[in-house]
This record gives C-alpha cells, sequence and structure tokens, in this order.
C-alpha cells in the first residue's frame, strides 16, 4: 500500500520549561521539552513535529517510571496485558520478541538504563531509531515518514494515531508543568486504518474487529463452557494502538478482549467474547469474565476522558445484558481487585468509579436502584466514636474536615469507628480518608459489617493521603449501625489514624 501523499510542513510550537516533580523516578533535567525534541530532532534529521506527535501519542508527553510497563513473564492463560516492555516518551521497547531499547542504545552509545530513565536521552533514543529505519533519505514531506512510523510502533495503527495528532494537532501540560502545543499540519491525511483494517464484524456493534494471535488467548464456547459473569477494568499503561498490536504479536503471552481509545472512545475488538482472553493475571477469572482496556497511564488522570468513560460504559451496559452480569462493584471490578497471582494495581485511584457505574446503569436502563451514598467524619459525635486511647490533630491538611483522630498500635483492642447508615440490602462501595504520612502506620485495618460477618481490608497511611480511597465493596444489609471501624491494633508501625469514610450504594 502505498502511504504517502504531498504535503508541505508547517510547525510552531510554544512550551514553559517545567522542572521534575516529586516522585517521578527519572533523572534530575534541566532543559525544557520542546528543547529536548528540537535537539533530537536536528542530530538525527527527524522532523521534530512527528516526535512529537509520536511522543504524544506514546504518554502526552510525560516520562513514565520504568516500572510502569515493564515486561513480566506470567504463567501461560494468566496474562499480564500492560506489561509489554515499553520504556519513556517515546515508548522504547524491551521484551522477548522486541528489543528497540537495545538497537537505540547500540544507535546512541548509551546505556539501556539512562534511556529508561532520562527523558532527553530516551527521546534521542527514539529519534535515532526512527532514523534508522527511515533510511538514509530523510525527506522533508511528512508522510514520506508513514512507513517508518508503522514499523517504529509494530504496525499502521500506530501511524494513524501519530497522523491523526498531526493532522489535528495537540496540546497538554506535563505533570511537572511545562505547556506543549504542536499545531495541526496542513495536508496531512491518516491512512483510516481503524475503520478499513478490520475485515470481520465485532461481536459489539460499537467495536471494530482486529483479532489477536491465536498464542494469546483460548478457544472456548462461552458462556456454554464457562459463565460470564465479570467485567474487568485494565489501564493499558501506553497507548491504544500498542495494545492491540501486542495482543497481536504471538509471544506476548496476554490479551484483553476490548480497548477504548482516549481522544475519542473508539473501540477495537481483540477477542471474541466466547473466548477466554489471558487478561486478569488468574485463570479462574481469566475463563468468568470480559476484559476491558482503557488508553493510558494508571498515574495520569487526563487519559480518563468523558469520551472514554461513556463508550466503555455503553460496551459494559451491553455486556451486562447480553450476560445477565449484575451491574455492581462485586462484578464490574479492577484488575487491582483480582487475586493473587495478579499483582497489577489498574486502573488506579483517578478512575472514577461513581461515575462509570451511573453511567453503566444509564446506558442499561436500570432505574431498580436508587443512588446512596454517605460521608461520616470523624468529628461527627452522633457517628463516630474512639476510646480515649485516640488523640485528635488538625497538623496535616490533607485532613478531612477540621481534624482526624489518632492512635498508638496496641495490643489491646481499642478501635475508632462510624455508625453507618445503609438503607437497603445490597452492594456498596466503601472509601476511607487519611491523611498521609511517612510516620503514620503502613498496616492499618479497616473492618467492615457486611451479609457474610466482617470483612478487613489492611492499607497504608503512609500514601494516598487526603482523598477518598477505594476499600472495596460489600455486600450489606438494610442497617444504620457501627459497621466500619478502624482497629488500633496492627502489625505495622507508626500512628494509626482514623479521619473519615464514605459508602456509595452500587
Amino acid at each position: 500500500m502505498n502511504y504517502r501523499v504531498l504535503v508541505l510542513l508547517t510547525f510552531c510550537a510554544f512550551v514553559v520549561a517545567g522542572t521534575v516533580g516529586p516522585g517521578t523516578n527519572v533523572e534530575a533535567r534541566t532543559g525544557s521539552l520542546d528543547a529536548e525534541f528540537g535537539a533530537a530532532a536536528r542530530k538525527y534529521e527527524v522532523p521534530k513535529e512527528l516526535l512529537l506527535a509520536m511522543g504524544y501519542v506514546n504518554t502526552r508527553w510525560e516520562m513514565p517510571p520504568p516500572e510502569a510497563s515493564a515486561y513480566e513473564e506470567v504463567e501461560p492463560g494468566e496474562g499480564a496485558p500492560e506489561a509489554r516492555g515499553s520504556y519513556g516518551v517515546m515508548q522504547l521497547v524491551q521484551n522477548p520478541s522486541e528489543d528497540t531499547l537495545g538497537e537505540a542504545a547500540t544507535l546512541t552509545g548509551i546505556s539501556e538504563e539512562r534511556l529508561k530513565k532520562d527523558r532527553a536521552r530516551n527521546i534521542r533514543g527514539g529519534a535515532a531509531l526512527l532514523a534508522e529505519i527511515q533510511g538514509e533519505t530523510k525527506p522533508e514531506d511528512l508522510n514520506e515518514w508513514y512507513e517508518a512510523v508503522a514499523e517504529y510502533g509494530s504496525g499502521p495503527l500506530y501511524a494513524e494515531q501519530v497522523y491523526e495528532v498531526l493532522e489535528k494537532g495537540a496540546s497538554a501540560e506535563t505533570s511537572a508543568g511545562e505547556k506543549l502545543t504542536l499545531e495541526a499540519q496542513e495536508g496531512v491525511e491518516p491512512q483510516q486504518m481503524l475503520t478499513t483494517q478490520a475485515t470481520q464484524a465485532a461481536d459489539y456493534s460499537g467495536a471494530t474487529w482486529y483479532g489477536a494471535s491465536s498464542y494469546n488467548y483460548t478457544a472456548a464456547s462461552r458462556p456454554s463452557s464457562n459463565r460470564i459473569d465479570k467485567i474487568i477494568v485494565h489501564v493499558t499503561q501506553g497507548s491504544w494502538s500498542s495494545a492491540i498490536n501486542a495482543f497481536q504479536n504471538s509471544s506476548h503471552q496476554a490479551s484483553a478482549h476490548y480497548t477504548v481509545r482516549s481522544s475519542d472512545g473508539f473501540v477495537g475488538q481483540s477477542v471474541r467474547e466466547k473466548d477466554i482472553a489471558w487478561h486478569a493475571g488468574n485463570w479462574p477469572y481469566n475463563q468468568t469474565s470480559i476484559g476491558i482496556e482503557h488508553e493510558g497511564y494508571v498515574s495520569d488522570p487526563k487519559w480518563f476522558t468523558d469520551s472514554m468513560y461513556r463508550s466503555s460504559a455503553k460496551l459494559s451496559a451491553h455486556l451486562a445484558k447480553k450476560y445477565g452480569i449484575p451491574i455492581d462493584r462485586s462484578h464490574i471490578i479492577g484488575h487491582v481487585e483480582v487475586p493473587y497471582p495478579n499483582t497489577h494495581y489498574d486502573p488506579g485511584s483517578y478512575w472514577d468509579w461513581n461515575k462509570y457505574m451511573s453511567l453503566v446503569r444509564q446506558y442499561a436502563g436500570d432505574t431498580s436502584t436508587t443512588a446512596y451514598s454517605q460521608v461520616v467524619d470523624n468529628t461527627n459525635s452522633n457517628r463516630f466514636y474512639a476510646a480515649s486511647n485516640w488523640g485528635t490533630s488538625s497538623y496535616s491538611s490533607q485532613r478531612y474536615g477540621s481534624n482526624y483522630k489518632f492512635a498508638r498500635p496496641g495490643a489491646t483492642y481499642k478501635g475508632a469507628k462510624y455508625k453507618v447508615k445503609t438503607p437497603t440490602r445490597g452492594s456498596y462501595a466503601v472509601y476511607g480518608w487519611w491523611p498521609a504520612n511517612s510516620g503514620y502506620n503502613d498496616r492499618t485495618v479497616f473492618w467492615i459489617w457486611t451479609t457474610n460477618g466482617w470483612a478487613s481490608k489492611t492499607v497504608s497511611q503512609r500514601t494516598n493521603g487526603g482523598k477518598w480511597v477505594y476499600l472495596g465493596a460489600y455486600q450489606m444489609d438494610a442497617l444504620d449501625d457501627w459497621n466500619v471501624e478502624v482497629s488500633n491494633q496492627s502489625s505495622g508501625t507508626g500512628y494509626v489514624i482514623a479521619d473519615a469514610i464514605k459508602v456509595v450504594r452500587q
């Protein structure tokens, strides 16, 4: 296929330099993002705007830490879809079937570790690799780089995403505070592979079929062979096209049924619903679930667009009605809620479960459940009680309300408890709020009274401060009682905190 169309280049970019934020796990840098792209483009004679578009598709110009999508070897049939082994802004890859990271290291003389961690060097490695793929001729016409971009990203779907960005332009502010704008490039026309590649109809009318390698899933005849009673929400830890392409790679050993794109909610299907995708990291969960990947990174909320939420919710509503899956948080779950041997934590704390579940119910036409939520703060004397061993503090600005309670771990149980009203029997999501501090407890135990008795959830109060943290979904009776507690007993060290809790009817 001829991907080339004549075009004149125009480009204007604006950048405000930023600095590395705490906890980014990359090496310190002083240059601006714009300057780093410009230097790499000049050194390897690659169009700067092309590198910018690739970086935007890959990570929205962020520099994810190496562990964000590091390669992970798993047992056949379990699956780790997000663990492709792709690194940095330019998503240099290293896994058993591909080693563009090693190629970039050879081309630039930069070590693989520095390419993984240093943003400027990572961009330089990507530019060197793209230039090598293109060959000796370095055309000024952007469209004449199309095939090289496709090879760089393991397929034409990647090239199309890049060229759509070139056509429409892009703008973003990174977590480090750097603002960058890529102006729309006149004359660039994506090859429309999103709609023309499919040769078969998808199971869901709102999706396009792409297919996965038969080495990455198990053929089955569900629901006759295994019931389908769960939907599992994932985040790709990379671009939409990188996930679709990975599932087509026979060495990947993982797949998901559907993948939803961030910018517009476009849905691709890789595995038939009747077949068992390898996505959950747990074989029994794979057998009874459908996996939906969502483009983006768990650490970056700007990927989770309204278009993505709505498109995915429509898909989940369709699946719930088709297979009789209850629309609650016991049956529509995150990857993080799949038990061992799964170790993944997506979709992360930025995923808005309340919005998502509300949309699923809306699209399913489910009006049987009235939305209900309740917050109980420690300052509510009618609904909170703590024994005399608990002190009061307003030290942290991450507190909910005016103050919070704290206690040293003790051998005798003297917990803090919340009186919570659950008006009807059903599934409730429970959330905790606490200020985080390195001196607080790393093994705090919450107890929740359920229809099956007390259930526990252990969390670290050294992280995730100043926001609602999801503790799980629990079946609870119609009660107005002291059914959520924070224990002062802990195997960890540091102060145990009791601040606020929230329950949401699912």
